[in-house]
């Protein structure tokens, strides 16, 4: 099934009716001159890719000037419910990524679900990965030092991506970071305290709620199998974020596959703290420069 015009118009009139937790966070943060200024103490470097079968997609390339050789190497995926584009706010956290960890960090600008919903983001995701890991040795970047993660549904796209690399073996990453990642996007659709949430699944779905089950939509749907072999990862959550009980559950699933977990709780921050700069975002943003900086490299 797809979204009729009228659907998808509904839908995104909850989302306009809904954003205002959103721009509070904006309205509310004081971000530091320091943090400012990293954006021009990174080189950057914006290409747009080509992929069979899919729409192109964006990526900004951030690299500090001073990197060693065999430096390490992160791919980034924006939050924003699948529907909303990379934004500044990334830029400036990828800039300060690519500083603190003396590498390079890919920010994948993917397809937005109004216009391209699922599998597109997820095609993308996946191929911009394998084409990063590709440009790792070209770049001097270590090819065993590789890893990906990202906030809310950009989380979801660092999983899907790193359970489609154990599924092909084309590559191999050696972190995932999982940012109140949106792991299940079949719960929303219960309870009306999840209005915002529901249209975010809905639209990038296409309305097909039992697509919602699918592990590449929603992990928590994964198979131990799918999982074994899954890389060490780190799971930053928000306390006051409506998804910390499927991070807990997708945590637990990774564990029981065989994988090294590491949860960071900030009990007192938002759904959106580590990026929007809210809350206890600048501590969320080091333990993730420092779990990249001290992840073993594949071997």
């Amino acid at each position: 099934m797809s979204l009729t015009s009228e659907q998808k118009n509904e839908l995104l009139a909850v989302l306009g009716r809904t954003g205002g937790h959103r721009e509070v966070m904006k309205q509310e943060r004081v971000i530091p001159a320091a943090y400012q200024a990293m954006l021009s103490k990174v080189e950057r470097e914006t290409l747009t890719l080509s992929f069979e079968g899919m729409p192109d997609v964006r990526v900004i390339v951030s690299r500090d000037p001073d990197r060693p050789s065999d430096c390490p190497l992160h791919v980034n995926f924006h939050g924003g419910g699948f529907i909303f584009p990379q934004d500044g706010d990334d830029d400036l956290y990828c800039a300060h990524v690519a500083l603190g960890i003396h590498g390079i960090v890919v920010d994948v600008d993917y397809a937005c679900s109004d216009v391209n919903p699922y599998p597109a983001a997820m095609h993308q995701a996946y191929a911009v990965t394998r084409w990063a890991a590709a440009q790792a040795q070209a770049w001097g970047a270590d090819d065993r030092r590789i890893s990906a993660g990202g906030h809310s549904a950009g989380g979801n796209l660092a999983a899907v991506s790193a359970m489609e690399a154990l599924r092909t073996g084309e590559f191999q990453l050696n972190l995932v970071v999982l940012d109140y990642a949106a792991n299940d996007n079949y719960f929303v659709l219960e309870g009306e305290e999840n209005i915002r949430s529901r249209a975010f699944s809905l639209l990038y779905s296409d309305g097909d709620a039992e697509l919602l089950k699918d592990p590449t939509i929603s992990p928590v749907f994964a198979s131990l199998d799918q999982l074994t072999g899954f890389p060490p990862v780190l799971i930053v959550e928000a306390g006051l974020c409506p998804f910390v009980e499927t991070n807990r559950k997708f945590g637990g699933m990774l564990k029981a596959a065989g994988a090294s977990v590491r949860f960071v709780r900030y009990p007192e921050s938002r759904h959106g703290f580590t990026v929007r700069m809210n809350g206890e975002w600048q501590d969320a943003q080091q333990v993730i420069i420092d779990a990249i900086c001290t992840a073993e490299p594949v071997s």
